[in-house]
């Protein structure tokens, strides 16, 4: 009785240790989601894929924590107190389930206008190099030739002194030599985009992957109803399966009962015996009831014929 005693004892020490252990690890993760997501900006796509990566890279926290309470409510399941903490915490994991399919949208959104800002702000410089390039084209004198060529980007605001050369030839040569590196930075710009899509389609597939991964542990686990089954049973109708499954199983067992004691004294009858079948019997019942006989007969007849054969001797004999 005392060893029973003590290990009684030891299964409520560890399901306290779980407890605690559990419910710090979930405010180990609201802890880290602060400091990660502080400041606030919920509009900026910067501060949305932050939030994204935050919540992937905390969410191993409450997932041991919720599996750890599970435990302790498996060791300790008298304790109504655990159950009611337990229930919460499959309710937050129910509503977190939702929030990281939810995620995968979000991320994908707030990548691609990160993108787009990107090679937005690339596509600005080289559009004004352009449009510099076609001021100067277009300049038939000399001060608008020097305010166009101020505007390019690392020229002087104010271009003193006079060309010695015609307008036509100043012209020549400094779109002569505008017009590489607008070629080099439509190219190099082409080859950015292309690469900034591979790595974003490459990172949006993983952050999903992972996404999706986590929405379906927290599935596992989510839970709103006491007595209900969870969310990935839920979803994957498992529930209805098992319940499917045990009738038809129910049903092979009910099959297997005992006949009707009426059903089974009419082997033995009578009336049948001339081989009529009777009008409250099936084909089916029938034919069982005719093979019945015809085995019973075919066992029975070497039995009458040893006992009737004169050439076999007794035991007595």
């Amino acid at each position: 009785m005392s060893a029973s005693f003590s290990e009684r004892e030891h299964s409520l020490e560890l399901s306290l240790v779980f407890q605690q252990v559990g419910f710090g690890l979930i405010g180990l993760f609201f802890a880290f989601l602060l400091k990660l997501l502080l400041p606030v900006a919920l509009l900026q796509p910067a501060w949305q894929l932050q939030l994204a990566n935050a919540l992937r890279t905390t969410a191993i926290f409450p997932l041991l924590g919720a599996l750890l309470l599970l435990l302790s409510l498996l060791l300790r399941s008298q304790s109504r107190s655990l159950a009611a903490q337990v229930l919460w915490v499959r309710r937050l994991a129910f509503i977190a389930a939702l929030g990281f399919v939810l995620l995968i949208p979000l991320q994908t959104y707030a990548g691609l206008k990160l993108l787009g800002a990107g090679n937005s702000g690339e596509l600005r410089a080289l559009r004004q190099v352009k449009a510099v390039a076609e001021e100067i084209r277009v300049a038939n004198s000399e001060a608008s030739m020097k305010l166009a060529i101020s505007h390019l980007p690392g020229a002087p605001a104010q271009i003193q002194g006079s060309f010695t050369k015609p307008i036509a030839q100043v012209r020549a040569v400094v779109l002569e030599q505008l017009q590489p590196q607008i070629e080099r930075a439509d190219s190099r710009l082409a080859e950015l985009r292309k690469l900034r899509l591979q790595g974003g389609l490459l990172g949006w597939i993983t952050d999903g992957l992972a996404a999706l991964a986590l929405a379906v542990c927290f599935a596992a686990i989510g839970q709103l109803q006491p007595e209900g089954s969870s969310l990935l049973l839920d979803v994957l109708n498992l529930p209805g399966l098992i319940r499917f499954h045990l009738g038809e199983l129910g049903k092979g067992r009910r099959s297997r009962e005992p006949v009707d004691a009426a059903w089974f004294d009419s082997l033995h009858a009578g009336d049948e015996a001339a081989g009529a079948k009777p009008a409250n019997l099936s084909d089916a019942e029938w034919a069982i009831i005719v093979a019945h006989r015809t085995n019973a007969g075919s066992a029975a007849a070497p039995q009458d014929r040893s006992g009737d054969n004169p050439g076999v001797a007794g035991p007595n004999s």
